[in-house]
């Protein structure tokens, strides 16, 4: 996708979103904050970060020590 065509298609979205009127800006407000994701999604990221910053800190804590004997 050309840069070119990327701004245009921004640009449209922009100009769809400011059409909208008041009441219609509200509505789709409520339905994004009624509409709750899976807990297994929304943490998903979190989950393989925290093993590895675990595993990060538990090799770095070995190797400190074996340096130490």
């Amino acid at each position: 996708m050309k840069s070119n065509d990327y701004i245009r298609f921004l640009t449209e979205e922009m100009m769809k979103y400011m059409h909208l009127s008041a009441e219609e800006k509200k509505e789709r407000k409520q339905k994004k904050k009624t509409s709750n994701p899976f807990y297994s999604n929304r943490w998903l990221g979190v989950i393989p970060f925290s093993i590895q910053s675990w595993y990060h800190n538990k090799s770095t804590k070995r190797s400190a020590t074996d340096e130490l004997d």
